[in-house]
């Protein structure tokens, strides 16, 4: 008789990023995830060769869900349905957007990670990219060309990032307010970069 594994990949991946979204990375080890999910250590070691793999696969599995999710809206080109996009998955997957906002990702490439992982992590953040490209050359013509990319940047990322992180930061829901303040932000900086066409 074959014997089911108790304990998932999944189940460890989401208690490292839950662990890293509410404590910070370095909260995140073997032990403080067998602690979370109730596994044997041995366990994850049989799954995860360290903590640097399990932090690689946590970071690919919440940026991939970022892409799909709401980058993909970025593609053509309409920026403020981006906007929505984003607060809507910060709203409901508050632990996801704790994590990808966090203010250092660079301890995600670490020397003992394989080259495949690294190829993942490469290749996402290609399509992460690709999905903004699509978004600035919708808006070719539209907007003065030196300007999309730093208004992509701002309306798209920086400035929905700064006035949402607070709230996710202290476990607090996004209010309402939070959309009306982007939507008039979000069209003012579009009705500037519109003039300057």
């Amino acid at each position: 008789m074959v014997r089911l594994a108790k304990f998932t990949e999944t189940q460890f991946i989401e208690s490292a990023i839950d662990l890293a979204a509410q404590c910070g990375v370095k909260a995140v080890s073997m032990s403080a995830i067998a602690g979370k999910t109730g596994a044997p250590i041995g366990s994850i070691y049989h799954r995860f060769d360290s903590r640097g793999t399990i932090l690689a696969h946590a970071w690919l599995r919440v940026k991939t869900d970022f892409r799909q999710e709401v980058a993909s809206r970025w593609q053509c080109g309409d920026s403020w349905n981006a906007v929505v996009g984003l607060l809507d998955w910060c709203r409901r997957k508050p632990v996801y957007a704790r994590f990808l906002m966090l203010d250092d990702d660079a301890w995600i490439v670490d020397a003992s990670l394989s080259l495949e992982m690294l190829a993942a992590l490469e290749t996402e953040q290609a399509e992460l990219d690709a999905c903004f490209e699509h978004c600035a050359l919708a808006l070719q013509g539209k907007v003065d060309a030196e300007a999309v990319a730093p208004m992509l940047r701002f309306i798209l990322i920086d400035g929905p990032v700064a006035i949402v992180k607070p709230y996710l930061t202290n476990n607090q829901p996004i209010p309402a307010c939070v959309d009306v303040i982007l939507r008039a932000s979000h069209d003012a900086v579009r009705g500037w970069a519109n003039r300057t066409n």
